[in-house]
Formats: C-alpha cells, sequence, structure tokens
C-alpha cells in the first residue's frame, strides 16, 4: 500500500514552512528560489492556501505572501486537508464508510486501517512552531 501527498501539498508545505521562518512578507520569485518550487506552481498553491485561511497576499511593487494565522495554530496536517480531496489512507475510512464488503463495522482490516489512520494524524497534527524550536 502506497500513499502519497501531491506535489503541490508538498510545494504547500513549504511555502507555509518558509513563510513561518521568514516571520514577514515574502515575495513569490523569494519563495520559489529558495524553496525549489517551479514559479509556475506558485499561483496556484498561493490561492489554496489563502482560500484555506493560511496566507494573504499582498499585491503592488513591494508585495508578496505572509502568514495570517499564529505559526501555533497551523498544523502540517491543516496544510494537507487544504491541497488533498481526502487524508483517509483507505476509502472505507470516509465519512459514508464505503465497504465492498458491506462489513465496515465489523471488518478486522478497517481497524488495522483505522489504526494507522489514527497514527498518521496525529503525526501531522504537528504544529509548524515546532519545526522552529519556538
Amino acid at each position: 500500500m502506497v500513499m502519497q501527498l501531491n506535489i503541490t501539498t508538498d510545494y504547500g508545505i513549504r511555502v507555509v514552512l518558509y513563510l513561518a521562518q521568514k516571520n514577514g512578507l515574502a515575495s513569490s520569485t523569494e519563495i520559489c528560489e529558495n524553496m525549489a518550487i517551479p514559479c509556475g506552481y506558485m499561483h496556484k498553491i498561493a490561492r489554496i492556501l489563502k482560500n484555506a485561511g493560511i496566507i494573504r497576499e499582498v499585491r503592488g511593487v513591494n508585495g508578496g505572501f505572509k502568514l495570517i494565522k499564529s505559526i501555533d495554530d497551523i498544523s502540517i496536517l491543516s496544510i494537507v486537508r487544504a491541497f488533498e480531496k481526502t487524508v483517509n489512507i483507505n476509502r472505507c475510512l470516509e465519512d459514508d464508510e464505503f465497504c465492498s464488503r458491506n462489513a465496515a463495522h465489523q471488518c478486522v482490516v478497517r481497524e488495522l486501517y483505522a489504526g494507522v489512520q489514527s497514527k498518521l494524524h496525529e503525526m501531522l497534527d504537528v504544529k509548524i512552531s515546532t519545526f522552529f524550536n519556538l
């Protein structure tokens, strides 16, 4: 079983980490150069992060992007959720509990997946501030 975040999610995490480290305004060019993000992705990433209420854009000659939320209020999981359709490792863990065997409530495999899912959420729910020992 392979679970892999899409590249845009990875770039979104990089953008937020960079802005947290910068602790202020950063241009899209600066972010792209420092975080090895193709500049063509930045508009899409910024739109998703703005819609999630994580960053805001400052327009103008000296414009750029900055965090809206405190780094104590942003988790890796919240960034992943902004970009990914789901963070669940299997379809049976979705809200509708779809099971091709119609056995979601008595399935040993689902119990295993639920345990793995719980650990994954726990690990991703780390706040951005922990990356900077603040």
